[in-house]
């Protein structure tokens, strides 16, 4: 989907007469995984909710500064944080299949009974069904924000007295973090990987690949290598991991021709570890970051790569 059919959808937000909104708790643990709860709340007066959907209409609709201003492109979630780039996943993707399907039974089935004020809520979701060129679509719109707050050092004039107001509220921004079109996550904000705990998915992904790399037996010392796969940002290039790549070094040919190439040093037949860099290279070259120059054929980083068209 570019970016235009995204913007249409915002356009036609006002097609939709029976919005929800819902406060969304999101919880993580390590021995439970990610779970859910959902609770609706109305606004009053009556149109209160469609008037706040205007304003985010407005916000990515303009032709100042709406959507197409903000961003360039719409390209597959792999890992990388391009500036002006919408990542997309769908609901059936390694990283968040598990998360998607509880987030949908969550809202689906929101709770009607705890205090709104009382849920230690992380966002809130608008959900509709909008209408475009007679296509009905679903539609959930996430903001990544606590909706609920305390309203601190706020003053409420009464009778020409001002009394602090300490009570909680729900406090609603328009910036909008994800998307959800039918069943396609589009992140408008990196802050997207928050909801379906993405950190937890590309580490599992960065750990059962350096098994595997490992088990290819092409790294002299398996310590280093896994000290470094797993640190900083490195967890999150496993998710453009090209297995390919891996099987390619396989060959001991191969290994010394890209050891030339992205200047990796070998100790026999096996990429040094102990040299500095050389696990971070190996990584790049392995998660799609490790290209050429198309002019000189020296080595370059890429924030991230695919085919060309």
């Amino acid at each position: 989907m570019s970016i235009s059919k995204i913007k249409s959808v915002f356009e036609n937000l006002d097609s939709c007469n029976d919005w929800s909104l819902q406060l969304l708790q999101i919880k993580n643990s390590r021995r439970n995984g990610t779970s859910y709860c959902g609770r609706e709340v109305t606004l009053s007066p009556k149109g209160t909710l469609m008037n706040f959907l205007t304003e985010i209409n407005a916000r990515y609709c303009s032709q100042e500064k709406g959507l197409e201003n903000m961003f360039e492109n719409v390209t597959d979630y792999d890992g990388s944080t391009i500036d002006k780039t919408i990542y997309k996943l769908e609901k059936d993707s390694e990283l968040i299949s598990n998360e998607y399907q509880l987030f949908i039974e969550a809202i689906g089935h929101p709770d009607s009974e705890i205090d709104p004020l009382k849920l230690s809520a992380q966002a809130y979701v608008i959900k509709g069904v909008v209408c475009i060129s007679d296509e009905e679509i679903n539609v959930k719109l996430v903001s990544m924000q606590n909706p609920v707050t305390s309203l601190k050092h706020k003053f409420l004039c009464a009778n020409g007295i001002f009394k602090e107001i300490t009570d909680k509220v729900i406090s609603l921004r328009t910036i909008i973090d994800v998307i959800i079109i039918d069943n396609t996550v589009y992140m408008l904000t990196l802050d997207g990987e928050k909801l379906f705990n993405m950190e937890r998915a590309y580490k599992s992904i960065c750990e059962k690949q350096i098994t595997n790399i490992i088990a290819s037996n092409i790294v002299n010392d398996n310590i280093e290598f896994s000290n470094v796969a797993n640190f900083g940002h490195n967890p999150r290039k496993f998710v453009a991991f090209n297995d390919s790549y891996l099987q390619k070094l396989n060959s001991v040919n191969i290994r010394k021709k890209m050891s030339r190439k992205f200047n990796i040093p070998l100790d026999g037949d096996k990429f040094d570890m102990s040299k500095p860099g050389a696990a971070d290279k190996l990584v790049k070259i392995l998660c799609s970051r490790g290209m050429v120059d198309p002019f000189d054929s020296n080595p370059m980083e890429v924030p991230s790569s695919k085919k060309w068209e």
